[in-house]
């Protein structure tokens, strides 16, 4: 392909129309819904019977889908090309840091990376003392809504400039979430003040975070946060242990070799 072509100019009129039918495909699967029909899929992924039958068929001989019975279901050949990014490389180097935050704090600790005005949620340690979050592993949350999309947002190449979904009267989780434009770049800009990013029931009612970025190479690769009761207070407590677990990731990253990081 042409150097010169990018992910923005290569859309669905430029690029094979069976790439974007197969990933429309595999959409259709999630953690809760793990085994599905034919006509399931093709509900979900808008794709007419006969189209879903004929991409299936093809996912079938590369293994990227399973058939069980007369349902389908994700296959190993997807499973091991997840364990190749990233994401899961970062996971597996910042997972000892979680545990420790978790068993210093007693709350429930996200990892995630920002993907541009979303969250997407890489680990997730529950602790028994927090209240439930919407957070799932692989799970997305709007940023502008979540502790954690604040942290990553803030700190981004371009923290001043908001994506261009972001630029518009913002969807609301709760009666909490901020919405408009202007009052979330008032926020970020705190946030890049403070270091720390805090959601009070936005994501959730009920549910307070405190988050902060891990920061490598004077950029963001990801964010931590840690999820409570919006009754326990402010979380002003937790704000150290957040910044020592960020800051030794930082640190874990930078010396290991599992991590590609790309060069600023």
């Amino acid at each position: 392909m042409d150097s010169a072509v990018t992910s923005e100019t290569l859309d669905r009129e430029s690029a094979p129309s069976v790439l974007w039918k197969a990933f429309d495909v595999l959409g259709s699967f999630s953690q809760s819904r793990r085994a599905l029909t034919l006509s399931e899929i093709s509900r979900g992924s808008g794709l007419p019977k006969s189209t879903v039958h004929r991409i299936l068929t093809m996912l079938l001989e590369v293994k990227a889908v399973e058939r069980v019975g007369s349902r389908y279901r994700m296959g190993l050949t997807i499973f091991a090309m997840g364990t190749c990014s990233a994401e899961v490389a970062l996971r597996d180097v910042a997972l000892p840091y979680l545990e420790r935050l978790r068993r210093t704090t007693g709350q429930t600790v996200h990892l995630a990376v920002l993907d541009s005005s979303d969250v997407v949620y890489i680990e997730k340690l529950v602790s028994p003392s927090s209240p439930p979050t919407p957070a799932i592993v692989g799970g997305r949350l709007p940023a502008h809504a979540t502790g954690i999309g604040k942290a990553l947002l803030a700190f981004s190449a371009d923290g001043a400039r908001l994506p261009d979904k972001l630029n518009e009267i913002l969807p609301a989780r709760t009666t909490a979430t901020v919405t408009r434009p202007a009052a979330l770049r008032q926020c970020l800009r705190e946030v890049r003040e403070n270091g720390v990013a805090t959601d009070r029931g936005e994501a959730a009612c009920g549910l307070a975070c405190v988050a902060t970025p891990i920061i490598v190479n004077s950029r963001p690769v990801a964010a931590i946060s840690l999820a409570f009761p919006t009754t326990a207070g402010s979380g002003q407590q937790f704000i150290n242990p957040l910044r020592e677990a960020a800051a030794a990731i930082a640190r874990a990253v930078v010396t290991s070799a599992k991590v590609p990081l790309t060069a600023t």
